[in-house]
């Protein structure tokens, strides 16, 4: 019988939150590798594989969070599932949320805030997203047909209502991508960004150029090979995943000018190549109180300085939130931007990003939310270093917690201090973060 955690003497700790180390399985294009897998399946994987690699008694872990953005109708809870699926000692509880696209950075928050009111937790807080493994929803009629038939008490009456049901409620709903208030796809809202903020087609090629090749140096170089987990996806498995898959090395402006718009066939300028691509993915961090982490002789990598999540008014520029969330959060913290070494912007679209920064710089939105002048010219040498999820791909519930890791690993390697994750969501939502390396 496994020893009770609750007879320990209670740890104690110095209510600094820190980042000890972070992993995730690479990162696939959906209905591909991962396609027979679900959301249960790629985070137990990955977060077994990160217990081996950090070696923590998971007696010590208190907890087990994790981002899920599409509901799992087969695993409502996600964290605990895994917790229990894995073996795990069961005083760890778990729980899973859902911030869209920010659900793993919130993992993240949670703990750092926990630890910084005075509890000196160790939790494991990451995401996960299968969209292979996409729910399909039926009708409201067919839903309550079923539930009726299920009722029922002789085969006759059965069949009776079966006559009765129209076919057509059988049909499947597919699953909406479009945001339930205005209607309109991301996409869709980003095209309209583009518009806004008058990026161009050349614009965003470019900028997803240059993140399909920096991926593909840093694939080369080998600077994923720590963070990814390798997984023998189920059900033969027999072939090991152990690299991102939608890295081009060899794409090209050229390349990319021949692809027709996505979003607006007519007058648009986002297509299937300067947008991030449906993926599937897992990832996870080790987040603990630096005086107990560093009692159990591990070595943290980044402290967590700081969060915060904004939202804008939906109608407007949907996926603006970074633009607001980073100036937040310097202010916060006394910093500015020539502050901060790295800056990791998540990648939804090319045209989010540049709209982003080039609202940063715009006087008028800076005095419209903070009554100040734009920042300058912001320092594009420090963003996305090693690409983003245009190239690497974005698994909606894993964005974040992999972008913690990828930042705090880079900071060590080019021996900076300062990082900085922003990430645009769902619902007209955003969040930035603040790491310092160790």
């Amino acid at each position: 019988m496994t020893e009770s955690k609750f007879k320990r003497p209670l740890p104690k700790g110095n209510g600094k939150p820190v980042l000890v180390d972070g992993a995730r399985s690479a990162f696939v294009k959906s209905f591909g590798s991962f396609e027979d897998c679900d959301a249960l399946e790629l985070f137990s994987r990955v977060t077994e594989g990160f217990i081996r690699k950090v070696g923590i008694d998971m007696m010590e872990v208190d907890e087990l969070s994790c981002g899920v953005v599409v509901p799992q109708t087969k695993n409502g809870n996600v964290a605990r599932d895994a917790a229990i699926n894995l073996g795990l000692p069961p005083h760890i509880h778990g729980y899973t949320l859902n911030r869209a696209c920010t659900s793993s950075m919130q993992t993240i928050a949670d703990a750092a805030r926990q630890i910084a009111s005075g509890t000196p937790a160790i939790v494991l807080a990451g995401g996960v997203e299968c969209l292979s493994d996409v729910p399909i929803v039926y009708s409201k009629e067919a839903r309550k047909f079923l539930v009726k038939v299920s009722k029922s008490r002789s085969a006759t009456d059965k069949l009776n209502m079966v006559k009765q049901f129209s076919a057509k409620d059988w049909l499947p709903k597919p699953p909406a991508l479009s945001e339930p208030l205005t209607g309109f796809t991301m996409g869709e809202h980003a095209e309209m960004m583009a518009k806004f903020n008058l990026i161009s087609r050349e614009d965003q090629d470019r900028f997803a150029v240059e993140s399909h090749h920096k991926a593909a140096n840093a694939q080369e170089a080998g600077r994923f090979n720590d963070e990814i987990i390798p997984i023998w996806p189920s059900p033969k498995y027999n072939v090991c995943v152990d690299k991102d898959n939608i890295v081009r090395a060899d794409t090209s402006l050229e390349a990319m000018a021949n692809l027709k718009p996505a979003f607006d066939k007519k007058y648009g300028s986002l297509t299937a190549a300067n947008s991030s691509s449906l993926t599937d993915g897992a990832s996870i961090t080790l987040i603990g109180d630096d005086a107990r982490v560093r009692s159990l002789g591990l070595k943290p990598k980044a402290i967590i300085r700081d969060s915060v999540f904004v939202a804008v008014n939906p109608y407007e520029q949907l996926l603006i939130g970074p633009a607001i969330a980073i100036p937040l959060l310097l202010k916060k913290n006394n910093l500015k931007v020539s502050d901060i070494d790295l800056f990791e912007i998540h990648e939804a679209f090319a045209a989010q990003v540049l709209s982003c920064i080039r609202s940063m710089e715009s006087d008028g939105f800076m005095d419209k939310y903070f009554g100040e002048k734009g920042i300058g010219a912001f320092p594009m040498d420090r963003l996305n270093v090693n690409g983003g999820a245009i190239a690497i791909g974005h698994p909606f519930g894993a964005t974040g917690a992999r972008l913690a890791t990828t930042l705090a690993n880079e900071l060590i390697r080019s021996d900076k201090q300062f990082g900085v994750i922003a990430i645009c969501a769902a619902g007209a939502m955003a969040g930035a973060m603040l790491i310092e390396r160790i």
